[in-house]
């Protein structure tokens, strides 16, 4: 019996053995891939700093189920002064502002204060064809309203005089005197006007400024303690200084317009201020549905189709991987800045990255870096 026992004893510490050696080599291996990625990124990011296109990024990748954590600033945060990039430096995030607001708007329909069928009429009786268009289609873009954006009127007035404080009304009223790109709801073209009226409907629903609603509902509800609306041209605390206009033909690409605007211009669809590590906790809440009932999140990732690779629910957009998964996110442009923010559920990866200009895209550099992370198990 004994010999039977010391047997088996010694079977079951081998076994233990054999286990904790793969286990250990598992988790070497992981670290060879980690640093195999991590280079990647670096040159991938000093690409994008060669040439000077680029005063500045910020950039954050978390992989928590293997161990990777990767924050990385780089550049100039203030050309002038010669001010070193930090990686806890604010930014204007532009349109990601957009997941914000149709968070609020989602949150007002589970509550039974609204709904997505509604007619646009309701809360825009005077706004043309206001009755074949739904609430849902200014949620996923389908509605077909001009882009105010587009207008000679906004584009010369943005030019004259930056710093005019904007009424949504005046936005809406562009878009009222323009036709639709489309009858609503047979295609899809993304507006800021959309995001404008879903802001207006917020506060008509809760008497409340949008900004307000979004304040209680999400930035503190999750503590997001470097994220504001801003209700002027100034930021608060520190930050990075942003460069270049977009759109505007012969405009300086390296002009300081860090406070030379007025935010109004995008208000509820691209206004807010934040940080990356803010972002990382809010689009992974946004793509999770953690403010969201589970029906409602549902509905907000049913997106409509863009084109083979993008599309766009309620508020978010999902780019498909090789593998056929799809990463959910959003990104921004405003005057000085372009950022980006994505959660790949599959992976459980986010990335989120900023670049201090309104000239260069961090779409190609978010997806060459999921790209890499695809590589490894």
């Amino acid at each position: 019996m004994k010999k039977t026992f010391s047997a088996l004893v010694s079977v079951v510490l081998l076994w233990i053995s054999l286990i904790s050696c793969a286990a250990n080599n598992a988790i070497n291996q992981q670290q060879v891939d980690n640093q195999a990625i991590i280079s990647n990124y670096e040159e991938l990011t000093d690409s994008v700093m060669s040439g000077n296109k680029v005063p500045g990024l910020i950039a954050g990748v978390w992989a928590p189920d293997r161990n990777l954590v990767w924050i990385k600033a780089k550049g100039k945060a203030n050309m002038a002064f010669g001010e070193v990039m930090k990686d806890d430096y604010r930014f204007r995030m532009g349109s990601l502002t957009k997941t914000f607001t149709y968070t609020v708007l989602l949150q007002l329909v589970d509550e039974k204060l609204l709904s997505l069928e509604e007619k646009l009429s309701k809360y825009f009786p005077d706004f043309p064809s206001a009755d074949n268009v739904t609430i849902r289609m200014i949620c996923n873009h389908t509605s077909g309203i001009f882009n105010y954006n587009k207008s000679t009127l906004f584009t010369s007035q943005m030019s004259t005089n930056p710093l005019k404080v904007w009424n949504p009304q005046e936005f809406v009223d562009i878009a009222k005197s323009q036709p639709y790109s489309f009858p609503p709801g047979s295609s899809y073209e993304y507006s800021n006007t959309n995001t404008i009226m879903a802001g207006m409907i917020i506060e008509i629903i809760t008497g409340h400024s949008v900004a307000y609603e979004i304040k209680k509902r999400i930035i503190e509800k999750l503590n997001l303690n470097n994220t504001y609306y801003p209700d002027d041209n100034f930021f608060w605390g520190r930050h990075s200084h942003g460069y270049g206009w977009f759109g505007w033909s012969g405009s300086d690409p390296t002009a300081d317009v860090t406070e030379a605007f007025d935010p109004s211009c995008a208000g509820a669809a691209g206004a807010i201020i934040s940080d990356i590590y803010d972002l990382k906790t809010w689009i992974e809440a946004a793509v999770k549905g953690t403010l969201l009932s589970a029906g409602m999140q549902a509905q907000r990732q049913t997106p409509v189709s863009s084109t083979d690779i993008f599309s766009y629910g309620l508020g978010l957009g999902s780019i498909k991987t090789s593998n056929g998964s799809y990463v959910w996110g959003h990104d921004g442009q405003i005057y000085g800045y372009r950022s980006i923010a994505y959660h790949w559920p599959v992976k459980n990866v986010t990335i989120v990255i900023s670049f201090n200009t309104a000239i260069e895209d961090p779409s190609l550099l978010m997806v060459q870096m999921f790209g890499k992370m695809n590589e490894y198990p």
